[in-house]
């Protein structure tokens, strides 16, 4: 296994600027490529998408049903191209057996891939680059157990060399054309809680308008 995400493309950064604070990357389960409420692991789910928008980000990434905003790369002019990732993706409580990630890029050249404990890595690169845009990186096979939550995480036990993020044209804020989460951006969207509604304080607070 490589650690570290492999990054093809080779620029200079001009200009020393702020995390770009875009991106948006998100899990989908029920196939409509986005990341919504509906987006929820059961027992009965065996595989998630993994899409990324490089150009896009959450209006206010602590809230994942908040509106997409434009975004653009902070420390340059450079386009949001991506042309390669790796992926930390992980269930904290547990309930998720990893199995196999299909790249959905097209990418042949291996970025750093591993599993091991509530943490899954995929990681893929190409010599061509990808224009800014929204895009399914992969699919995820998966075995569930209760109703765990799968989110993204900026580091993992399995490696201290691997990171979240991508290859990009880019130059971020560590000027090497890779834009990591959560310090270039923050956008998340993990899968959702199978909680009701009306188990949650604000949920109970609903109710009472209800009757």
């Amino acid at each position: 296994m490589k650690h570290g995400l492999l990054v093809i493309a080779a620029f200079v950064a001009l200009a020393i600027g702020v995390p770009a604070s875009a991106q948006y990357l998100y899990y989908d389960v029920d196939g409509d490529g986005l990341n919504t409420s509906a987006d929820v692991l059961t027992p009965s789910t065996t595989g998630v998408d993994v899409w990324i928008a490089t150009n896009k980000s959450l209006s206010n990434p602590n809230l994942p049903d908040s509106p997409l905003v434009d975004a653009t790369c902070a420390t340059d002019p450079s386009p949001l191209t991506i042309n390669s990732y790796q992926i930390i993706m992980t269930a904290p409580s547990g309930g998720v057996t990893f199995g196999a990630w299909t790249d959905m890029m097209g990418f042949t050249i291996d970025a750093g891939n591993a599993q091991g404990g509530n943490d899954k890595v995929a990681g893929w690169a190409s010599a061509t680059s990808q224009p800014a845009g929204t895009y399914k990186l992969g699919h995820l096979a998966i075995t569930v157990t209760g109703n765990p939550v799968l989110t993204f995480a900026g580091t993992t036990s399995l490696g201290g060399a691997i990171i979240n993020g991508f290859g990009s044209s880019c130059g971020g804020q560590d000027f090497d054309n890779t834009l990591k989460y959560p310090t270039d951006w923050t956008s998340i969207g993990p899968t959702r809680s199978t909680i009701p509604v009306t188990e949650t304080t604000w949920g109970k607070i609903k109710n009472l308008y209800n009757h």
